[in-house]
C-alpha cells in the first residue's frame, strides 16, 4: 500500500524542519504580552543543549541551529537516517524535561 500524501504530495510522515531563527522569529514579543509558563530565555535553551550528550549536541546543532535536513546530518555524523531520528528523539526530550525543571524552577514561591 503506497504512503497516505497530503495535499502537496508529500507523505504524511514528512516532517517540517525549521532553524532556530525561524521558530524564534514566530514567538509573540512586545509589551503586554503574557505566557501561561515560563519560557527559557535563548541562553538557558543553548546551556541546555550543552548538557546533552556529545552526539546528541551535534545532532541538534545540525537539525536545529543549522537547519540542515536529517538525510545530511546523517551523512555528516556517519549514521542512517533511522538512527538520527531516534537521537534527535532523545535529544528533545532529554531538552524538554531540562527545560521544564528551569521553568519549574522559575515558578516556584520565593520564601
Amino acid at each position: 500500500m503506497p504512503p497516505t500524501r497530503t495535499p502537496s504530495g508529500k507523505s504524511a510522515s514528512f516532517r517540517l524542519g525549521l532553524s532556530t531563527e525561524a521558530m524564534l522569529g514566530s514567538l509573540p514579543t512586545g509589551q503586554g504580552t503574557r505566557t501561561a509558563v515560563a519560557v527559557p530565555s535563548d541562553r538557558e535553551l543553548l546551556d541546555a543543549v550543552h548538557r546533552l550528550e556529545p552526539q546528541q549536541q551535534e545532532c541538534v546543532t545540525l537539525r536545529f541551529l543549522q537547519g540542515l535536513p536529517v538525510a545530511q546530518t546523517a551523512k555528516i555524523m556517519g549514521r542512517t537516517v533511522s538512527a538520527i531520528k531516534r537521537l534527535q528523539y532523545r535529544a528533545v526530550r532529554t531538552l524538554a524535561r531540562m527545560v521544564d525543571g528551569i521553568a519549574s524552577a522559575e515558578a516556584a514561591p520565593q520564601l
